[in-house]
């Protein structure tokens, strides 16, 4: 009886072994840009975030006159003495459904599908033409630039940035990295453009990566981070390798009793 038992735990055991070794990740699926050598360089090619439906501008203006300023500035005066970001989102500049914001003294002013710095020139331009300001300067800003990382990171949600040229690399550090059991190599990031949806496929494994336009973040991107293979296999009706291990104490300890 014990022979038998020892035997067939003997076979267990040694297809417990062979099942955890072919779960295991292997070094090639996990580390990043395998084909990078140290002395190589790329140029990335980053562009101008573009104002859209719905984006959230804060617009400043400034003149040799800060009096005549101010006419132009009570939402920014109000967000300087708040320095709160939710109170300078609700008194920002919201783009329509149109692309238009409502902006003083000039009312309706088409913005959507301009840089921030299209934008800038344009308002410097209408209020000289218009006799409102001599030599303004005015600084535009986004307040709503965002993205989401769902799926296999450490701190999967929405995100929201200020920098210009955000890459696909530091959004996953800000959402954690990867998970152990994250696909590296097939990484879907859906981005809007005008009115469709586009799905790149990204590997974290090539160095190709840091040259295609989709390195770059762009607001509203959605980023999924799949489960790999290893995690797809542990998420079955055995568990996890530690499932697995506790399943496999149990076993042997059942036979000791038994065999006793």
């Amino acid at each position: 009886m014990l022979s038998f038992l020892d035997m067939n735990f003997r076979n267990f055991l040694f297809a417990f072994l062979i099942a955890l070794l072919c779960s295991c990740s292997s070094k090639k699926n996990i580390i990043y840009f395998q084909d990078l050598k140290s002395t190589e360089e790329f140029k990335v090619n980053y562009q101008e975030q573009i104002i859209r439906v719905d984006d959230i501008l804060k617009i400043d203006v400034s003149t040799a006159d800060p009096e005549i300023s101010t006419n132009f500035n009570n939402r920014g005066t109000y967000n300087a003495l708040t320095n709160d970001r939710e109170s300078m989102i609700l008194m920002g500049y919201q783009v329509d459904n149109f692309g238009f914001i409502s902006y003083p003294r000039l009312g309706k002013v088409k913005v959507s599908g301009l840089t921030k710095y299209e934008l800038s020139e344009k308002l410097i331009k209408l209020l000289v033409e218009s006799g409102e300001l001599v030599n303004p300067h005015i600084d535009v800003k986004f307040l709503n630039l965002n993205f989401t990382v769902l799926g296999e990171v450490n701190k999967p949600g929405n995100y929201s940035f200020i920098e210009n040229n955000l890459n696909i690399l530091e959004a996953l550090g800000i959402a954690g990295d990867l998970t152990i059991n994250g696909e590296r190599k097939d990484i879907k990031l859906i981005r809007q453009s005008d009115n469709n949806k586009k799905v790149y496929s990204i590997d974290l494994t090539k160095k190709n990566l840091l040259k295609e336009d989709y390195f770059q973040i762009i607001s509203g991107d959605v980023i999924i981070v799949n489960p790999n293979t290893t995690r797809v296999k542990n998420a079955g009706v055995i568990g996890n390798s530690g499932t697995l291990i506790s399943l496999l104490s149990f076993i042997l300890s059942t036979i000791i009793v038994t065999t006793r």
